[in-house]
């Protein structure tokens, strides 16, 4: 079962409204290039975790994500962003910038998921290893040899 976290749902949509401004508003900003991988390397990240799948299916939301972010979102923005406004002028490079700030922000976003699993791992090994060793110890029974013989 997938559950939408709502909050980074919501930051997700804010982040998307300004991406959208920035990418067809008749604006000229400086490191364009930046700006490209920056939002994309955000938004990736945010769409990453919008989906709690209490790492049950983390290989499906990879995919899901590197389709959407990565493949579709970078270049078919470049081209709506074209279409919609006309001083705007296509460019190979923007979709490079915007493709490889979605897989670093998908990198990071999978690496944090992996080392979060790793971790709770570690602490229900170590607790159920406790609880072991606790059990044990209070099933043991202390004999002491008493010297009988008089």
């Amino acid at each position: 079962m997938v559950a939408i976290r709502i909050p980074v749902l919501i930051t997700f949509i804010v982040s998307l409204i300004g991406a959208a401004y920035l990418g067809f508003a008749s604006i000229q900003l400086n490191h364009d290039k930046l700006i490209h991988f920056a939002t994309f390397f955000i938004l990736t990240l945010e769409f990453y975790f919008v989906f709690d799948t209490k790492h049950k299916s983390l290989k499906t939301l990879r995919w899901i994500t590197f389709i959407t972010c990565t493949v579709v979102a970078s270049v078919l923005s470049e081209v709506v962003q074209t279409l919609v406004n006309s001083s705007r002028v296509f460019d190979v490079y923007d979709i490079a910038c915007n493709v490889s700030g979605s897989a670093l922000g998908l990198a990071l976003g999978s690496g944090y998921d992996v080392w979060t699993i790793r971790k709770y791992r570690q602490a229900r090994y170590r607790q159920l290893r406790s609880d072991l060793t606790n059990e044990i110890e209070e099933d043991y029974v202390s004999v002491n040899m008493v010297d009988i013989s008089k």
